[in-house]
């Protein structure tokens, strides 16, 4: 399922968390292409409404007569951002799909890799599980969320690094940006 917004798309996917039903979001900006100021400029393409249609892809005239052509003065496609936002979760191999080249991925990491049994019967996941699956997925950073007070942070952190590199601790009520273009700097996704 899809919501259209105006500045994104939010997509839901079922998630497995002890049989009860639960959902993934991925919240989407749209690929955008630039205006190319050297062509622009090469064109005398005034700034204001005639630049404001070539972005969004329109024939124009200018005034002088010449007609100009939206993808003339267009540059490459390039990616919008991408968050995935995952709460309580008891596996992950039905996630990689879902999650693939995400710029962000938030995730919960209860507990660490030598509590396993303790996670499964729980129905959570482990710092050792999250980071596998965002390098399994290729996404650009790791934020972990749902954190047992039994741990240091530092601790799960580190575990999820030895699979991850980008990896950061959620914090209640903190802002971070996801970066516009993070696919270009981030390792491939494993096949």
């Amino acid at each position: 399922m899809a919501i259209q917004e105006k500045e994104f798309v939010i997509r839901c996917f079922p998630v497995s968390h002890r049989g009860v039903e639960s959902f993934g979001f991925r919240f989407e900006t749209p690929a955008r292409r630039h205006l190319l100021r050297d062509r622009l400029a090469a064109l005398r393409v005034p700034d204001g409404a005639v630049r404001a249609a070539l972005a969004r892809g329109e024939t124009v005239t200018l005034a002088d007569g010449l007609t100009i052509e939206a993808q003339a003065v267009l540059g490459p496609s390039e990616p919008g951002a991408s968050l995935v936002v995952i709460g309580d979760v008891d596996e992950t191999e039905s996630l990689v799909e879902p999650v693939r080249g995400a710029d962000a991925l938030v995730i919960e990491a209860t507990f660490l890799e030598k509590d396993a049994a303790m996670a499964a019967s729980y129905g959570h996941l482990t710092a050792a599980a999250a980071g596998r699956l965002a390098a399994e997925a290729g996404v650009g950073m790791l934020w972990l969320t749902h954190l047992s007070g039994r741990y240091d942070g530092d601790a799960v952190a580190a575990e999820a690094r030895r699979y991850f590199p980008d990896v950061r601790l959620a914090v209640d009520f903190a802002k971070c940006r996801v970066p516009e273009h993070g696919r270009a700097d981030r390792p491939p996704a494993a096949s």
